[in-house]
């Protein structure tokens, strides 16, 4: 039996914490220094539910297949499902429990599958889960190439030119929208949208590579759906 879910809770924040040992003095009676500031998670959490992650829809399968052959030998609802729970796993003391195999979402659009409460409230029961995790995510790969000018100094005449050069890079795009829905009720709790680019500069081949430098770079913004972080910001203090 599923043990009573305390989803409602919020995790206690820790009291302001004040680096007044790293004050600088600016004038007569008056320093800067830096506080950290707790932020709550976005999701209503005591950080030790139970946690399951159903499969995401994969947004350019269904909007554009040339998008889709380009990223061919990557399983991007795969990757993502296991780069969240190996996150998920280590920075938090949620308990994951195992998504059955042959789960498949009810629908092809987020909305439907947001709404489906009748679905989420069935895979909970059938999970053990507290929360269910699902959403859609999309990945761009984009070769650009063009020319920009450039100044140089010939080596003939030690007078200064400008020049054509032609540049080529490669950029890799990633987009989640998560989803988390009540284990119990089926009910949606929260729908979060990230993004991240990074461009190499250079026609770059393993998109595999860039995928996973888009993951990392969200790390700290998926975190913030689940545990308490830190925040610094400067105050001033008057003596």
């Amino acid at each position: 039996m599923r043990a009573p879910s305390r989803r409602g809770l919020l995790v206690p924040l820790p009291a302001v914490t004040l680096l007044l040992a790293g004050a600088v003095p600016l004038l007569a009676g008056v320093f800067e220094t830096t506080i950290r500031v707790p932020l709550r998670p976005k999701l209503a959490v005591t950080g030790r539910e139970r946690i399951s992650i159903a499969p995401f829809l994969v947004a350019s399968r269904d909007s554009d297949p040339r998008e889709a052959r380009k990223i061919s030998n990557t399983d991007l609802d795969a990757e993502f499902r296991r780069y969240l729970t190996k996150l998920l796993s280590k920075r938090t003391k949620m308990t994951f429990v195992a998504m059955p195999p042959d789960v498949k979402l009810p629908a092809s659009s987020l909305r439907e599958v947001a709404e489906n409460a009748a679905f989420w409230r069935e895979l909970g029961a059938r999970t053990g889960a507290d929360i269910l995790l699902s959403g859609v995510v999309d990945f761009r790969v984009e070769n650009t190439s063009g020319y920009r000018t450039e100044d140089y100094r010939s080596s003939i005449d030690g007078r200064n030119y400008t020049r054509q050069v032609l540049v080529e890079s490669t950029g890799f795009t990633f987009d989640v929208s998560l989803l988390a829905l009540d284990g119990r009720t089926g009910a949606r709790l929260l729908l979060e949208s990230f993004h991240d680019r990074k461009e190499t500069p250079k026609r770059a081949a393993d998109e595999r590579a860039g995928l996973f430098e888009n993951l990392f770079s969200l790390d700290g913004q998926l975190l913030g759906l689940f545990v308490v972080r830190e925040r610094e910001a400067k105050r001033y203090v008057f003596d």
